[in-house]
């Protein structure tokens, strides 16, 4: 048809139709029908279910996402932490007995960590269900330990007496706390000299004045007491001797005191920690880390 022709009425219908038409190849259509399977087809494999999509398209693993929508997970997994030793041996028996688990004690970090998937013999294990008891040091424990060896002058000395006097199982308390109350009001004096008595105590001469008056007197203060502390938080009490010392120089005393192999206690009550678990929980308790 020529420039100057004119198109008849049917001519032109067809012109537009086949203008319209897209084509679209076998693999075109043969990927769309792939990708419209892909959207309704899963496979489920050894527990886990994945979306299957073409050659060159994204896998996706759904197995969380199922199990989530699920009464209860598939397996047991988490790390619960305990407070103390009744309550792990709790959780441990509430676990059954696993095949596969094991409780390490680390005597360094005083902690007692049951991990019941461990892995034994042939059978390896995720490692990823635990249960965990961290022996805690007790308020008590941890103030005379951090203040263990520390001098202090003698006010201040008093006051710490004072403060903790619950934790001294001998002497009596009423006796460390008259000797508190004495050093406190005896601030100003001038101590002399000391000696040590045959009664295992020691006696400070000092010298004061009051009222332009001069006078002379002594304070006896034990050489060695007893702490009656729990160790652990939640845990039994244990007894600790500790022995007072001092340093007298320019007519001032400070004092001090040194507490009887301390860390050998601690390691005691770990040590009973460890064999009522090993007795009480069924499983084999190991010295280590997991």
């Amino acid at each position: 048809m020529s420039d100057q022709q004119t198109a008849q009425p049917g001519e032109l219908a067809t012109f537009a139709a086949t203008s319209d038409q897209v084509h679209i190849g076998a693999d075109t259509i043969d990927r769309i029908t792939e990708l419209a399977h892909a959207s309704v087809s899963y496979q489920a494999i050894g527990g886990t279910t994945h979306l299957i999509f073409p050659e060159k398209y994204q896998h996706k693993d759904i197995t969380s996402i199922i199990e989530k929508a699920q009464p209860n997970p598939n397996r047991k997994t988490g790390t619960t932490v305990l407070n103390d030793t009744a309550s792990f041996l709790q959780f441990v028996r509430d676990q059954a007995k696993e095949a596969t688990g094991y409780i390490f004690a680390d005597i360094e970090a005083r902690s007692l960590t049951a991990v019941f998937n461990h892995q034994k013999d042939a059978v390896g294990g995720w490692k990823d269900h635990q249960a965990i008891y961290r022996a805690e040091l007790s308020r008590e424990a941890t103030t005379w330990i951090n203040n263990n060896k520390r001098q202090m002058e003698q006010e201040e000395f008093a006051i710490f007496l004072e403060d903790n006097i619950a934790d001294i199982a001998e002497p009596s308390g009423d006796m460390l706390l008259t000797v508190a109350l004495t050093l406190q009001a005896k601030t100003e004096v001038a101590f002399a000299s000391a000696r040590r008595l045959d009664n295992g105590q020691v006696q400070f001469l000092y010298n004061e004045t009051i009222n332009a008056t001069a006078g002379a007197g002594s304070i006896e203060i034990p050489r060695e007491f007893t702490l009656g502390i729990r160790i652990f938080k939640n845990g039994d009490g244990l007894r600790i001797k500790a022995r007072l010392k001092y340093r007298l120089t320019h007519q001032r005393v400070k004092f001090w005191y040194e507490l009887d192999r301390v860390e050998d206690g601690i390691e005691l009550c770990f040590a009973d920690y460890i064999e009522q678990v090993s007795k009480e929980s069924g499983y084999t308790v190991l010295l280590g880390k997991p």
